[in-house]
Formats: C-alpha cells, sequence, structure tokens
C-alpha cells in the first residue's frame, strides 16, 4: 500500500512539471492545484519541493516558471542519449552534405512525435524545433514511426488521438501499410505548407522501433527525391549499426576497442 502512495505522490508531482509547455511557461500554485484537482496544501508542498531541486523557479512574485536543473538534464540528454548519440555524427555529415535541408531525429513522446534533435540552419521552417511535439498523424517524420509500430500500440495510439479535424482511420492505416512496405515516408506540406518531409525508421537490435531520421527541404528544392530516400537509408545503418555497439558497450564495458568500428567515423 505504501509503495502505491509513493508511486501515485511521484505521479501528481510530475503532473505539476507537466504543465509547463510551449503553450504556458508560468503558472501559480493556486492555478496549478486547480488544474490538477489538487488540495491547496498539497499543491505547495509539490512546488516547494520542484523549487528546492530548481526544476522550478518563482520569477514573478506568485509564478513559477521552469528552473534551470531542466536545462542540466537537456544538457545531460543531449550528451549522454543513446539514439542522439548515435545519430548525431552522422545528421552533421548530412547537414554539411546537404545545407539547404533540415535533420530531424524524432521518437515517440506520448501522443506525438518529438524531435529529440536538429542539424541544419540554413533553411527556414516552422514546427520543426527541438522539444516540439508533432502531429501524431502528419508530416513524414511521424507516419515513419505510425508505420512501423506493433499493431497494438498503434491501436492504442489511434484510439487516443483526439485530432481536430478528425482523421479517416481507413485512409491512414492504408498509408500506413504502404509507406511500411516501400520502407520510408514521403509528405507534402503537413508540418509547413512550402516543405517536403522525407523519413526512414530507425530500429534497434532486436528490431523494435527507436525512432525516425528525416530531411526537411523546400518544396521548389530540385534536389533528386530518391537520392534523398537512399542517402538517408544509408545513414539510418550507420546509426543502427552505433545503437547496437552502444548496446554492447553499456553490458561489456571492459571491450572499450569496440568502439574503434563505428562506421563513418
Amino acid at each position: 500500500m505504501e509503495a502505491r502512495q509513493m508511486a501515485a505522490t511521484a505521479d501528481r508531482v510530475l503532473g505539476v512539471l507537466a504543465l509547463f509547455t510551449g503553450l504556458r511557461s508560468r503558472w501559480t500554485v493556486e492555478e496549478a492545484a486547480e488544474a490538477l484537482d489538487l488540495t491547496l496544501s498539497t499543491a505547495y508542498r509539490y512546488f516547494r519541493s520542484l523549487a528546492e531541486a530548481d526544476l522550478l523557479s518563482s520569477s514573478i512574485a506568485g509564478y513559477y516558471t521552469l528552473g534551470p536543473a531542466v536545462c542540466v538534464l537537456d544538457r545531460a540528454m543531449r550528451l549522454n542519449d543513446p539514439f542522439i548519440h548515435a545519430a548525431m555524427g552522422e545528421m552533421e555529415k548530412l547537414a554539411t552534405a546537404y545545407p539547404k535541408t533540415i535533420i530531424l531525429l524524432t521518437r515517440l513522446y506520448k501522443n506525438t512525435v518529438m524531435c529529440v534533435h536538429r542539424e541544419g540552419e540554413q533553411l527556414r521552417a516552422s514546427g520543426y524545433e527541438r522539444g516540439r511535439p508533432m502531429p501524431l498523424h502528419r508530416g513524414a517524420a511521424s507516419k515513419a514511426i505510425l508505420a512501423n509500430l506493433p499493431p497494438r500500440t498503434l491501436r492504442s495510439l489511434m484510439n487516443s488521438d483526439l485530432s481536430d479535424p478528425p482523421v479517416d482511420m481507413e485512409d491512414l492505416r492504408s498509408e500506413l501499410r504502404q509507406i511500411k512496405a516501400q520502407g520510408y515516408s514521403l509528405t507534402r506540406g503537413e508540418i509547413d505548407t512550402t516543405k517536403i518531409g522525407i523519413s526512414v525508421p530507425v530500429f534497434r537490435g532486436d528490431q523494435s522501433l527507436e525512432g525516425s531520421l528525416s530531411f526537411v527541404l523546400d518544396a521548389s528544392d530540385p534536389c533528386e527525391k530518391r537520392l534523398l530516400v537512399e542517402t538517408l537509408i544509408r545513414s539510418r545503418k550507420v546509426v543502427e549499426a552505433n545503437l547496437l555497439i552502444s548496446d554492447y558497450l553499456a553490458f561489456n564495458p571492459g571491450n572499450q576497442h569496440a568502439a574503434k568500428v563505428f562506421p563513418g567515423d
């Protein structure tokens, strides 16, 4: 019973952090208590604990924002996340070879798809920022992920999707089957109306899905799309090999010479 209560308390504390989004960055304790259906005393206790850990800061009297510890955690993720670490070098090479594109690394996040790393700064585009949730059913990155999810996971996500306007599920399933069969997703104007997205899935060593690797480019770009697909597939293989090595080193820390076989290094 005590363990369940502790878990429930932890969930509610994390629920406080989840209130702070790109749409709303400041909350009072009273507003959070109402939003989360907490007593005021409980909400104050949660805010105090989070503030003591520097996960929240009080900038304006009575209002809280995310604190500096979030920056520390973000840096730790960028440095140590196996997926980002496995893909970063290859993404930098793609950005150099194709400077008029954006390269995205994405993974599933709750009922959205999240960009966890981005390379390429020359192309102006909206909706592709790191840490910004993308629509579950729109865009090449999202569809490359959805097309390769286990059927039960996909059904659960689709049942919880509250898109406006609603998605035609039969059309989406048909599109996802085609994407899985061809091995990549190509969309036009689904996130930014002037852009094309091209994406391939990235798998772990056990063939479970890790996320997706994507190009974003102007719809008017004359670059041959088939060439970009082939380039992404080659890069995906490098990332997957790096993930395999990362997993191996995690379980065999004394065998550091394995890192020398990282493709592309």
